[in-house]
């Protein structure tokens, strides 16, 4: 293996600590990880830059109780990285949360900070869903959707 691949495994298992670890506390560990126009991604908005990411990481913990990520899986594959991870919290509007996601990342040259971070999870059916108004409604529609 090469410079660059290690770096890219390294900076992966890095950031898979980050997140098993994250909380108000820790929260701008980011910084270290990640380049100053580093882009975060998920199914509610996309955040630009360090600061603004961190801080919108910080709100979880204020928006839920005991927000936390345990990383299943992870692995390097040319210019990006992938993390499978299962997320719990206790959210007021649905209680208790928890789902399965994924989430690319992509290195920069060197691969020794994260450029990017895009999550891949059904937020349909693992947030809108659960709040009981919504349910009634979208269970309805992927009734009408479905084929016969």
């Amino acid at each position: 293996m090469n410079d660059i691949s290690d770096n890219k495994r390294q900076l992966l298992a890095a950031y898979a600590d980050y997140y098993a670890t994250l909380s108000l506390e820790t929260v701008d560990q980011l910084n270290s990880l990640v380049t100053e126009d580093f882009v975060f991604c998920d199914p509610f908005t996309t955040v630009r830059g360090p600061k603004n990411v961190c801080a919108y990481l910080a709100k979880a913990f204020t928006d839920a109780d005991h927000p936390r990520f345990v990383v299943t899986h992870r692995a390097v594959d040319g210019d990006r990285g992938f993390l499978r991870w299962q997320f719990s919290a206790r959210v007021k509007v649905i209680g208790d949360w928890e789902f399965t996601g994924m989430s690319e990342v992509t290195f920069n040259q060197d691969g020794s900070r994260l450029t990017s971070h895009f999550d891949h999870w059904d937020s349909g059916q693992n947030f809108y869903a659960k709040i009981p108004v919504l349910r009634w409604f979208i269970q309805r529609l992927a009734r009408r959707v479905a084929p016969s």
